[in-house]
């Protein structure tokens, strides 16, 4: 089957990355896809902000979103949103899966805690000096002066952004995804097999990444909002926003294909279709190795053909 898929994914509370696709598209089929990340911390920051609800934060801000890129003429065979049942239902079947297939790693560590507002401090829900260039504003999970990712406990004086004061560390259980399982096949698949093919900044930033080792990462967070982890034991945990979020390229062509009574699966499982994912510099890491190692992991998929990276 001669297919090609375009997704591009919307990082919510962002600004909408518009880019005209130009491809040779003579006798295939193209499906062309998007859609709102709409569990990160910023819609929680946002709504607790705003005295209202995260809800009431992404219905309005989808509103937005959607009028945007009308405005600017673009419009695609599937606009979704993470906050839609089949995008929950397809993100918990994902997870479900790895952690059946024992995936996962389950461990208890000690993270931040904001004793006065008694919950635990997720990644933007932190900020202090980091370790690496000494910026005093990096956030929990990455530092947007130099780009190193972090975690909340790299932080130098960490600071909660809720009340101010200064986190604890409590202990928590989490599951984590093994990126270092998949160091072998990620640094061959790109590197080797698409090193002439992809962009010299993408291949540069996985470099990076791989030559640095890759470690664990956790796929579950303490946080009021987004998707429940569906396991016995994790009440009051969701999954990480970045786990869930590239899913939504699947469940956003699910729900296309069940609007115009199609077949979703030779868009992600046939090995003829080709996958291009157009997305924003800083979300190389996401698209380039953890969601390839996600895909891997789950084993019935197929890999990105391309991860164009682009700036404004």
């Amino acid at each position: 089957m001669d297919l090609f898929i375009l997704g591009i994914w919307q990082e919510f509370m962002y600004p909408p990355i518009f880019i005209r696709v130009i491809c040779d598209c003579k006798e295939k089929e193209v499906l062309f896809v998007c859609g709102s990340d709409e569990h990160g911390v910023a819609i929680s920051m946002k709504a607790k902000k705003e005295g209202i609800t995260p809800q009431q934060v992404i219905d309005k801000y989808d509103g937005i979103i959607r009028k945007s890129f009308l405005d600017f003429g673009i419009s695609f065979d599937n606009y979704s949103r993470t906050s839609a049942k089949i995008h929950h239902n397809t993100a918990s079947e994902f997870f479900k899966k790895l952690y059946d297939n024992g995936d996962f790693i389950e461990e208890v560590t000690e993270q931040l805690y904001d004793a006065k507002a008694n919950q635990f401090l997720a990644d933007r829900f932190v900020v202090g000096t980091c370790p690496k260039c000494g910026n005093e504003e990096a956030y929990g999970d990455q530092c947007e002066r130099c780009g190193s990712t972090l975690n909340a406990t790299d932080l130098i004086n960490p600071k909660s952004t809720i009340t101010g004061e200064t986190p604890i560390l409590k202990s928590t259980k989490h599951w984590f995804l093994p990126l270092d399982r998949y160091q072998d096949f990620l640094t061959k698949w790109i590197l080797v097999d698409h090193a002439k093919d992809w962009k010299t900044n993408v291949l540069g930033q996985v470099k990076s990444w791989l030559d640095d080792g890759l470690k664990p990462r956790a796929v579950t967070r303490d946080l009021d909002w987004g998707i429940d982890v569906p396991v016995d034991g994790a009440e009051g945990k969701k999954l990480y926003v970045w786990f869930d979020a590239p899913i939504g390229y699947i469940s956003s062509t699910k729900e296309w294909a069940a609007r115009e009574g199609q077949n979703w699966e030779p868009y992600w499982k046939d090995k003829d279709t080709k996958l291009v994912h157009f997305i924003g510099k800083d979300n190389i890491v996401f698209h380039c190795i953890i969601f390839p190692a996600m895909l891997k992991a789950e084993g019935t998929y197929i890999l990105p053909e391309n991860v164009p990276a682009n700036e404004f």
